[in-house]
């Protein structure tokens, strides 16, 4: 699977590592991995690493099955946020196209799109007060 995901308890915030082609299937799958996955606590910031990531199999039309796959993680663990750290055009496209897929369908969703590991961090400081 090109997603695998490391939790740090002390910060609830699970880091995920996307690689190679990445597709709407192996994304869901990663949800309900994560929602199985009794160490990950309520409220947790998920920060998203495209940067391995050398392909999107993904059309606007399948996206939704990410939207549904990603509100089953949502009810199970009330996601406080999604960063997505996007240094190649083709990355922050596809970020953009998810944030704004959520901002369409999920308005509470808390999703942000960054260029740097910086930026990350500053929104996470922002988001924890």
């Amino acid at each position: 699977m090109p997603l695998r995901y490391e939790y740090d308890q002390d910060q609830n915030i699970v880091n995920t590592y996307a690689y190679g082609e990445l597709s709407t299937l192996e994304i869901a799958d990663y949800f309900i991995e994560m929602i199985k996955d009794d160490d990950i606590r309520m409220g947790f910031i998920e920060l998203v690493h495209f940067e391995d990531v050398e392909n999107f199999l993904i059309s606007y039309n399948e996206a939704e099955n990410i939207l549904k796959a990603y509100n089953a993680l949502n009810e199970e663990k009330n996601v406080r946020a999604t960063i997505f750290v996007t240094e190649r055009d083709l990355h922050y496209g596809m970020a953009r196209m998810l944030q704004t897929l959520h901002e369409n369908n999920n308005s509470g969703d808390n999703m942000f799109v960054v260029r740097t590991e910086e930026a990350a961090k500053q929104v996470i400081t922002e988001i924890l007060g």
